[in-house]
């Protein structure tokens, strides 16, 4: 099983790029706050839509915005410049929903968001 469940605040604008075929991918990342008794940790995370939901979310959601997302963990390797390789892990969204609203209205940002 490979199921991630994770919410936080977009930490930057969604970057959106149009591929090929009229697929998309939307990068988003966020920060997730963890309470270890009155101690704070913060995590941050790369988020990775694609399709329609990668559209949805880049259309939707900016700066600050509270996303809670259900995706899986992907990892990939590659080396660097000097030949040692490097393990990277990354959040693929499978749906997500949105926390506490902006200023945007509930009706545009109502709902769950999945891909069809």
């Amino acid at each position: 099983m490979n199921k991630v469940m994770i919410n936080g605040r977009l930490v930057k604008e969604p970057e959106l790029k149009e591929l090929d075929r009229g697929n998309a991918r939307c990068v988003i990342f966020i920060a997730n706050d963890v309470y270890l008794g009155q101690n704070k940790e913060t995590g941050f995370y790369r988020v990775t839509a694609w399709g329609k939901l990668a559209r949805i979310v880049a259309e939707s959601a900016n700066t600050g915005t509270e996303l809670f997302i259900t995706g899986r963990l992907e990892q990939n390797r590659y080396e660097d410049e000097n030949g040692n390789t490097i393990y990277d892990v990354g959040i693929v969204m499978e749906q997500f929903d949105f926390g506490a609203r902006s200023s945007k209205s509930a009706d545009e940002m109502a709902g769950d968001h999945g891909d069809e």
